[in-house]
């Protein structure tokens, strides 16, 4: 009986000891830098298993026996938990460290600027060339996801109007032979973003589009009872992404919104160069007589009202412009003053006007350098 005791005393210390000596495998610092660098990026490709992560951790310098992040994994369920991404790992990590960093995403983040007015191809190329994700990947994803949160949120009015609107890009895209009329325009919203490294297309489009989204029901709650109050949240969009393309100071947002939203209530055409310069793909390009003859609802040179839809993605200040005008602006008309604003107009004889003062503006400054 004592033998019996002993040899099961010795057994429950032998296992005491090489718990011990796990648990210090586990948690304990692994391997210290060889050179200069604290720390090594590691890119964990979507798809790739736990044990290929850990060989190549082990090769990397940060791991010195890949089993025990392999087993640690394994007993703590942690072993199908591994996410893509890029990930910047100190050398001194645990393996435990190691793999909570792996399994919970904490991967580098990069940063993600979109400007105001790009519209969906414009921002597609930034996030592609960002993130690394296929710019028609990203489109087809973020359309996808814009056209189910129009209907969801009744963006354009009614179910019937939604559908209307579903044909009515596909027939704008079919006969432009240019451009895809996307459902997504204008629902990207412009910002700074942070997202981790090999995020996918849903994830990154999810985010823009909820972003806008909270914006555009923040405008039309703001524009409820004002002149604009009327207008669907998609033709709030429509109207805010012109402001966004006419404006280069902030201050004349309201301006500018009030001059359309005066068109409007008189039902002129709203003439605007950039409803037809994105119709043509000439965005910054200048245009001539013969574009504003364009067959498209987008051209406001040849329909009335607002076009079909955005032209681009306007910014918070463009959709506060474009819920609330101000009020006091009785212009119809605006034109560039040459210096990086606009003349403002009641009449049709003063904005020929302050067109004929632009024009000789420019005539000066072509003479100027021409010397």
């Amino acid at each position: 009986m004592k033998r019996l005791l002993m040899a099961a005393g010795l057994g429950l210390l032998s296992g005491l000891l090489c718990l011990g000596w796990g648990w210090r495998q586990w948690t304990g610092p692994g391997p210290g830098a060889t050179g200069n660098e604290t720390a090594v990026r590691i890119r964990i490709p979507s798809g790739m298993t736990l044990a290929a992560a850990a060989d190549t951790l082990a090769a990397r310098g940060l791991l010195r026996d890949r089993r025990v992040l392999l087993a640690g994994a394994r007993l703590t369920g942690r072993d199908r938990e591994l996410r893509a991404g890029l990930y910047e790992l100190a050398y001194g990590q645990s393996p435990r460290d190691l793999l909570n960093d792996l399994t919970t995403g904490l991967s580098v983040q990069v940063v993600v600027t979109i400007p105001e007015g790009l519209d969906s191809q414009e921002t597609a190329a930034v996030v592609a060339v960002a993130l690394g994700l296929a710019e028609d990947r990203f489109l087809v994803v973020a359309d996808s996801l814009a056209r189910l949160a129009a209907r969801r949120d009744t963006l354009l009015g009614s179910v019937e109007a939604w559908a209307s609107h579903d044909s009515l890009l596909a027939a704008e895209s079919a006969a432009s032979g240019i451009r895809t009329f996307h459902w997504s325009e204008g629902l990207l919203a412009p910002d700074t973003y942070h997202f981790a490294e090999g995020s996918e297309a849903a994830v990154v489009a999810e985010v823009l589009l909820a972003t806008q989204l909270n914006r555009l029901q923040q405008a039309v709650a703001a524009g409820r009872s004002g002149v604009n109050g009327g207008l669907t949240p998609l033709e709030l969009l429509t109207l805010a992404s012109l402001v966004e393309a006419e404006a280069l100071r902030d201050e004349e947002r309201g301006l500018i919104a009030a001059v359309y939203t005066n068109r409007l209530g008189k039902k002129w055409r709203l003439e605007a160069d950039p409803t037809v310069a994105f119709v043509l793909g000439k965005k910054g390009q200048r245009l001539y007589f013969r574009d504003l003859k364009v067959d498209s609802r987008y051209n406001t040179y040849r329909f009335k009202g607002l076009p079909s839809g955005p032209i681009g993605a306007p910014g918070l200040a463009s959709l506060q412009a474009a819920a609330q005008p101000d009020p006091a602006c009785e212009a119809m008309y605006f034109v560039s003053d040459g210096a990086g604003g606009h003349v403002f107009s009641r009449t049709a004889r003063e904005h020929e006007a302050a067109v004929a003062r632009y024009r000789e503006s420019r005539a000066r400054q072509r003479r100027a350098g021409a010397r």
